[in-house]
């Protein structure tokens, strides 16, 4: 083989692995959906919701929710929903104007069930109403 056709193979190699590569980065680094962005697989009571998550607590995680109840205590981080579910808002969500005992509407992802604390973990939380 010639001088003259190892470059060009070399050359179409050398495109050809950066044409692989950047399309592998597009595909690996996908931009996240935020919670606004996704659609909720459950929308009700947040009572009604813990009857269903005792059935089978795996089916649920990673899940999209949309719960509606009482607030029954507050911290820095987040709330707590019908003294069962823990739900921890985003940094740029202003949740302090909420009270305990307030009725309240929120969207936020399943993490977990705590099985000590026996509560409910709900991440990324946004408030509907």
């Amino acid at each position: 083989m010639s001088f003259l056709k190892k470059s060009k193979w070399i050359v179409f190699l050398v495109v050809l692995s950066i044409i692989v590569a950047y399309g592998v980065y597009n595909y690996a680094y996908q931009p996240h959906q935020t919670t606004e962005e996704l659609t909720a697989d459950y929308t009700g009571n947040s009572n009604n919701f813990l009857n269903e998550v005792s059935k089978n607590t795996n089916a649920w995680l990673n899940k999209t929710v949309e719960l509606s109840g009482k607030i029954t205590s507050k911290d820095e981080k987040g709330i707590t929903l019908s003294n069962s579910i823990y739900c921890q808002f985003r940094e740029n969500v202003n949740f302090k104007m909420l009270k305990v005992t307030q009725e309240i509407t929120l969207k936020g992802q399943v993490i977990g069930y705590d099985d000590l604390l026996e509560e409910l973990k709900l991440n990324q939380c946004i408030i509907q109403k």
